[in-house]
């Protein structure tokens, strides 16, 4: 599968407001200095400036460490505008750490780990998350869980989990182009080439929507 492909399915920029952590207390000084540096963080996350942003989660991590949103952040960072998955693995491991129930966390730990295609590991941990009332994007989990699903092989599994994420967000692209490849492997061809024309349809000029019109036509459409 195209790596651009799955970058995509399975990024997920949540920088929310995280919890402190009982593990100690910092100054009402350093933790404002702390939340500065973040929101400086936050805006060159946005806006793209790396170096910036990279520079000011880590202020604020040296001044607040016990803030599980700071390493979750700085994780982001790695794994989507620098592409290293280990680092971001790192940094999601001592967000949750921090905070037990923070559910993005959690979530961006199983990401990282099928990042890396160490899909065993991602799947128990989709599944422990989706475990979380805290969780807000089981859509999500369950799409990514279907695809770490499908690269083991394991189709019935995957197709049960990716019909479920599209019970909750029916427009969901990335879902219909790997319940696609679901049908695909085990020579379902028309199930597939059902899914591939929704996926096209839902936007044809997007990454998962290109894709489908490629497969479309080797299907001979």
């Amino acid at each position: 599968m195209n790596r651009g492909l799955l970058a995509t399915a399975l990024a997920l920029a949540v920088l929310g407001a995280g919890c402190a952590s009982p593990l100690g207390r910092v100054s009402e000084t350093q933790a404002l200095q702390a939340r500065d540096a973040y929101e400086r963080g936050l805006a060159g996350f946005r806006a793209g400036q790396t170096v910036v942003a990279l520079n000011a989660f880590q202020e604020a991590i040296r001044l607040d460490p016990t803030l599980a949103v700071y390493h979750n952040a700085l994780g982001l960072l790695y794994l989507n505008q620098m592409a290293n998955a280990e680092l971001a693995l790192a940094e999601f491991e001592r967000a949750a750490g921090i905070d037990a129930q923070y559910a993005e966390a959690r979530l961006n730990i199983a990401i990282a780990l099928a990042e890396q295609q160490r899909w065993e590991e991602a799947v128990t941990a989709y599944r422990r998350v989706l475990a979380l009332p805290t969780l807000t994007a089981p859509d999500v989990a369950h799409q990514n869980l279907g695809l770490a699903l499908y690269n083991l092989k394991r189709y019935a599994e995957a197709e049960a989990e990716l019909r479920f994420a599209l019970s909750l967000e029916p427009q969901m692209q990335a879902a219909y182009y790997h319940l696609a490849l679901v049908f695909l492997a085990q020579n379902r061809s028309e199930d597939a080439r059902l899914a591939l024309r929704r996926t096209r349809d839902l936007d044809p000029a997007t990454a998962f929507g290109a894709a489908a019109i490629q497969r479309l036509r080797a299907l001979g459409e």
